[in-house]
């Protein structure tokens, strides 16, 4: 493992150096992968923006986009620019470089909790069994997953189960960096679902573009959440897959999108 300090959690993902102000570093578990598993860089890019944010402000959604692909070897560092600052909203962009540059740019909203009128106009998914009754997924990431459906007819659809590991504490923030963790794992196979070479993973190469985030409620990422994700086709090499995510009480939480591409490697 090679980071600013050991990182055997979320806790300690999240844990970033500030270096200078408004400049944080952070580092992650070496997975093996070579590259850097993006959840961790939007995870880390929406922390270094919240170490920044006054409460009672809290994140409200963040677009972000993959620049080019981290190293898992070398920290990334974090710097932010401060765009405004008011009374129901703060505004901050993000930009996540290593050694050769860029690797992500975020910008990131927060807002303060407003009392009012609230619908639920979405409703979550009918006779899902229960997370404790399915199956692990065994996953060296720091979130456990179980799957419930899979389809790509008539349209890619996923439907499955996810938890960071351990207790998170109470923060709303942190449990919306954690979340940002986890939402990275489903969207790039419901965005390319419909691609005819993507379950052949050695003819194809595929890669984020860009990854959007909309927090809808408070949400607990150390309970089991639902994941329901839909593709949207593929054209000029690109796919999108978009998600709703409730909670165990059927509460629609948040929501995601996530553009990807996929190209037929050249041998």
């Amino acid at each position: 493992m090679v980071s600013i300090h050991p990182v055997s959690d979320l806790h300690s993902l999240l844990a970033l150096e500030k270096v200078k102000p408004d400049a944080f570093l952070g580092g992650g578990p070496v997975l093996g992968w070579g590259r850097l598993y993006g959840g961790q860089v939007v995870a880390q890019a929406l922390r270094a923006a919240c170490l920044t944010v006054d409460p009672p402000h809290r994140p409200q959604s963040l677009h972000a986009y993959f620049v080019r692909a981290g190293d898992e070897h070398q920290p990334v560092l974090y710097e932010l620019e401060r765009v405004r600052d008011s009374g129901s909203f703060a505004t901050r962009q993000v930009v996540a470089y290593q050694a050769g540059g860029a690797i992500l740019n975020m910008i990131a909203s927060f807002h303060a909790p407003e009392g009012g009128t609230e619908i639920e106009a979405v409703v979550a998914p009918d006779d899902v069994p229960e997370p404790e009754a399915l199956p692990d997924e065994p996953t060296n990431l720091l979130f456990e997953r179980r799957s419930v459906a899979w389809r790509v007819d008539p349209e890619p659809y996923e439907l499955a189960w996810m938890r960071a590991r351990g207790d998170l504490g109470d923060d709303p923030a942190l449990h919306a960096c954690a979340f940002a963790y986890l939402s990275d794992e489903f969207p790039l196979g419901a965005a390319l679902g419909a691609h005819p070479l993507v379950p052949d993973w050695e003819r194809v190469f595929t890669a984020s573009l860009d990854h959007a985030i909309w927090f809808h409620r408070d949400v607990r990422a150390d309970d089991w959440l639902l994941f329901e994700l839909r593709g949207g086709g593929v054209a000029d090499a690109r796919g999108l897959g978009t998600a709703r995510i409730f909670d165990r009480s059927g509460r629609h939480v948040a929501s995601i999108a996530q553009e990807a591409l996929a190209r037929e490697r050249r041998r």
